[in-house]
Parts: structure tokens; sequence; C-alpha cells
């Protein structure tokens, strides 16, 4: 690698950290902390089955936008549950 290949990315890597620092900075002034949204579940947006009770179960989901995150998981755990039992019932048909 001759000097000036050595000096180009010298120049490039301190361009990019400086690059970085000024993100860093721009993010620690906000005084808005920006916290992610969960997705909109859409009742429109859910497939209809044609079995009520996977269509209740699919319907669970709706019930997440108006939750905080960490009870997502009893939500996901109830839809989970239904969904099973209810292809355990089918199964027995």
């Amino acid at each position: 690698m001759g000097n000036s290949e050595f000096e180009e990315n010298i120049e490039q890597e301190s361009a990019l950290f400086e690059t970085e620092i000024l993100d860093a900075e721009i993010l620690e002034s906000d005084d808005e902390v920006l916290v992610p949204q969960a997705p909109v579940v859409s009742m429109d947006a859910l497939p209809i089955t044609g079995e009520a009770r996977v269509d209740d179960a699919l319907g669970r989901l709706a019930d997440l936008q108006g939750l905080p995150v960490h009870e997502h998981a009893d939500v996901f755990e109830d839809v989970q549950r239904r969904l099973h039992d209810t292809l355990a019932d089918l199964a027995g048909q």
C-alpha cells in the first residue's frame, strides 16, 4: 500500500468516526426519547379462516395495540394455546 493510499484510508476512517460522533451527539441532545411503537393490528388485516375458534384467537392480536410491551407475551401465549387446542380438537374429528 502506497503512502497516498494509506493517507486516504486514514482520512476516510476519520470522516466516518467524526460522523458517528456527530450522530451520537445529536441523539444525546434530543430531549425527546423515541420509543419504538408496536405496529397497529387492524382487524381488517387478519385473515378470516371460517373456523370461529381460530378467528377468535387471531382477533386477540388486536388487543396488543393497547397493551404495554411487557404484557404482549401473555396475549401471544393465549393465542398460541387457543390455536393449539383448536388444532387438537380438529385432529380428533
